[in-house]
């Protein structure tokens, strides 16, 4: 006989962004008093069928499907929470009706186009018109995606919370942080290239999130030779990570598409200037770094655009640094686990378990 549980989360959880905002939710959630069941695939099978974009979400789509199906028989959830569009699109119309709800970054309305998008859209407006509620990532929904699915359905925004780490007097190596976790959407060759530009004496750049060989293969597929000041730091646990960028003087970022920037927002909790390009994407910590430091945000998405705000982020002073944060702190308020915590207990369950 299936046990009760108060809500089921449903999330292929394929990446490490995504792995931490299911965990958030699910601690915010437990918080509550919730009871959190979390349905999963190991996603193995599906893998062989990622060639293009389409495949990739039928295939996530699929596997979540067949997941959600074995997980009903353990489960008997007073709701369904979906963590992504691909995780409901497949679904029957039984299991997305009633008390669900479904979150998203982006929709596919707006980030998924070329061949066989039409489908995916067409997938993915059935499935959300369905659920009783849209929890878009962020802290308000935005205006281009409420456009592109042309719903009624109530939209609450959950941002993926950081925690300020206060940094007063803190010690600060001549180090810049990044990530690249994925080398060609996290602009591993654009932060390369801006580096070799300024290349500063006695500083260095701790690219995190890849592997040294994997990153040097990535730089000679495009010509780059590996400019000095560089240290390859791989993958770091969560506690020697958040140690690292709050030893930095600056956080250097230049994704050329950024679904959230949950790296970027953990640098401004840590008083860690952001030194970033203007990403495409539903890029949270842009409009942050624009309002804290201007000059710090390249003009566009460049590698040379990019040296010059590096240039201004070397040159903070301790003042200046200090000023900064104090001011990331405030500005990131509506990101914390309070802020989601209350918008859960006020807005969310009220409505998804009437």
């Amino acid at each position: 006989m299936a046990a009760p549980v108060d809500i089921l989360h449903v999330s292929p959880g394929t990446t490490a962004g995504w792995r931490r905002a299911d965990a958030e939710l699910r601690r915010a959630l437990e918080e509550l008093g919730m009871s959190v069941a979390t349905c999963t695939s190991e996603y193995r099978w599906a893998r062989h069928l990622r060639r293009t974009v389409l495949m990739t979400d039928l295939a996530e789509a699929a596997a979540m499907r067949r997941a959600l199906g074995k997980a009903l028989r353990v489960h008997a959830p007073r709701a369904i929470v979906y963590s992504s569009p691909q995780a409901a699109m497949l679904q029957p119309r039984r299991r997305l009706g009633g008390a669900t709800a479904a979150r998203f970054d982006v929709p596919a309305a707006l980030n998924r186009s070329g061949p066989g998008s039409g489908a995916l859209h067409r997938l993915e407006r059935r499935a959300l018109a369905e659920v009783r509620m849209l929890l878009p990532i962020g802290v308000a929904p935005r205006e281009d995606a409420r456009r592109a699915l042309a719903l009624d359905t109530p939209s609450i925004a959950l941002p993926i919370p950081v925690e300020v780490r206060p940094q007063a007097g803190a010690a600060r190596d001549r180090i810049a942080v990044s990530y690249a976790g994925n080398p060609e959407k996290k602009g591993l060759d654009l932060l390369v290239g801006a580096w070799a530009r300024v290349t500063p004496a006695r500083w260095r750049l701790v690219v995190t999130g890849i592997e040294p060989e994997r990153a040097r293969r990535f730089l000679e597929r495009r010509a780059l030779r590996e400019p000095p000041g560089i240290e390859w730091a791989g993958f770091l646990d969560e506690g020697a990570y958040a140690a690292l960028v709050s030893r930095a003087r600056v956080f250097l970022a230049a994704s050329r598409y950024e679904d959230y920037g949950i790296a970027q927002l953990e640098a401004l909790a840590a008083g860690t200037p952001l030194v970033t390009v203007p990403s495409d994407g539903p890029y949270e910590a842009l409009r942050l770094a624009r309002e804290l430091a201007p000059g710090l945000v390249a003009a566009r998405v460049s590698d040379d655009a990019l040296a010059g705000a590096l240039e201004a982020g070397f040159a903070l002073g301790d003042a200046e640094r200090a000023a900064y944060a104090s001011r990331a702190a405030e500005l990131l308020h509506p990101y914390s686990r309070a802020e989601l915590r209350r918008r859960l207990r006020d807005d969310v369950l009220p409505v998804l378990l009437r």
